[in-house]
């Protein structure tokens, strides 16, 4: 079988978070690792920790999309490194269950779905996956790797890619 929804779905996203979890660990090793978990782009923009908490929510609500089922809603945000870690690990631990099969079924199947704060779309997998939520995904990786290189962390285009071409 050649590239399927799945493929431009599923690993993308374990890409991302794999990619989100390297710039996390080059942050920590900083002598000021701590006060970069509330580092901001600008001060109308989240902080770091929200970034992780919403490409991990935004990647829960794909997976649970295209597996049928309602997504896992995580509480509050991470306030430690450690925090951001288990909430990326959560997810990739989804998205490595989640059936190929399954997921290209949903592609098509239209429901709602949530698409801003008490504004619900009936689309179809594909639609919320391509138009929707993935690219909030890469905006909030893009976003927390500037957040840091805004702050001094030396990250370079190989540890944005890092999740998805490991070169270690």
């Amino acid at each position: 079988m050649g590239y399927t929804f799945y493929d431009g779905t599923i690993p993308v996203m374990q890409s991302i978070l794999n990619s989100l979890s390297h710039i996390l660990c080059q942050a920590e090793k900083r002598p000021d690792a701590t006060s970069l978990l509330e580092a901001r782009l600008h001060e109308d923009m989240y902080p770091l920790t929200d970034q992780v908490r919403l490409t991990a929510q935004f990647s829960e609500n794909v997976v649970a999309k295209l597996t049928g089922r309602d997504p896992v809603v995580f509480e509050g945000k991470p306030t430690t490194y450690a925090e951001c870690y288990e909430r990326i690990e959560t997810v990739l631990e989804v998205l490595g269950k989640a059936d190929k099969d399954i997921v290209n079924q949903h592609s098509d199947i239209v429901s709602p779905s949530n698409v801003g704060p008490k504004v619900t779309m009936d689309v179809s997998g594909a639609v919320y996956a391509h138009t929707m939520a993935m690219p909030n995904i890469y905006f909030h990786l893009t976003t927390a790797y500037d957040i840091l290189r805004k702050e001094g962390v030396p990250l370079g285009k190989r540890d944005y890619y890092a999740g998805f071409f490991p070169l270690s």
